[in-house]
């Protein structure tokens, strides 16, 4: 298999801000809590707004689900709530979604802030 890694900044976003994404135009994060996963290559997020997002395409060698985990997914938008699998990274228990959102809607997609996000 092959071994992706990510790094550097991605767009962070929430179900709102996936509405608009421009559809496999670059690697996105998206923060929340893993609710469904069918065992094969498809898992629900509920994303850090409360909104439900598909993940396909899921590689079962790097996505260990267990049911309410939070998780932040990299992937590509595909449209239509969902978001193509390129990794899943573990949060932990005690992230909080809340604020993680109050980050994306307060901070990140200010306009005030665009040039410290996204220069």
């Amino acid at each position: 298999s092959t071994h992706i890694t990510m790094d550097g900044a991605f767009e962070r976003l929430n179900h709102a801000t996936l509405q608009t994404a421009p559809v496999d135009a670059q690697v996105i994060s998206l923060v929340g809590k893993a609710i469904n996963f069918d065992g094969v290559d498809t898992a629900t997020i509920e994303a850090a707004d409360g909104g439900q997002v598909q993940v396909v395409q899921v590689d079962v060698t790097t996505f260990n689900y267990a049911p309410n985990m939070i998780c932040e997914i990299m992937g590509s938008p595909l449209g239509n709530n969902t978001v193509q699998y390129f990794l899943c990274r573990d949060l932990g228990e005690d992230f909080d979604l809340e604020n993680y959102n109050k980050l994306i809607q307060n901070v990140m997609k200010n306009p005030k802030y665009a040039d410290i996000f996204y220069s």
